[in-house]
């Protein structure tokens, strides 16, 4: 007892940095340790429709079917679904463009009415001033917006 009276302020002192120690150490846990149970996305993909493998492989495959493509693929990011496309040398903008139409058809209007797609052409092998061109399909539009080789317009 006579410790503790002799050293009181002291005592006090360190009960309570002790005890901010402590509450700092739980402060950056809880940061560097979110709550694991709630979605990084929120409530964003609430009611997301599903979209199987195999009309994804056959969009792929009904793509590569066309003589002007060299390789296709895809790509899901949260609610953005991505296919590049790349076509052969001398492929005029307007045929890749039409793949456009057979991919938000095959995808069907549930999915396309929650996903936003996106179309990227590309031409590796060519020198067409009209590559590379992307095109947007919002959930919210009636058809595919395209950009085409706007990097080529301004070299000119």
């Amino acid at each position: 007892m006579k410790f503790i009276k002799k050293h009181k302020v002291g005592i006090i002192i360190s009960v309570i940095c002790l005890i901010l120690v402590v509450l700092a150490a739980v402060a950056i846990y809880s940061i560097f340790n979110p709550n694991s149970s709630k979605t990084v996305y929120g409530d964003r993909l609430e009611g997301e429709p599903e979209i199987s493998n195999e009309v994804i492989d056959g969009i792929i495959t009904s793509i590569k079917s066309n003589d002007f493509v060299n390789d296709i693929s895809y790509k899901k990011n949260v609610v953005v679904l991505k296919f590049f496309i790349d076509v052969k040398a001398d492929t005029k903008i307007s045929k890749p463009q039409e793949l456009g139409s057979t991919i938000i058809e095959s995808l069907g209007t549930d999915v396309t009415n929650f996903f936003d797609v996106e179309i990227y052409l590309t031409q590796k092998e060519g020198e067409s001033s009209d590559y590379p061109a992307i095109g947007y399909h919002s959930k919210n539009a009636s058809k595919i917006s395209w950009v085409i080789n706007k990097a080529g317009e301004e070299n000119e």
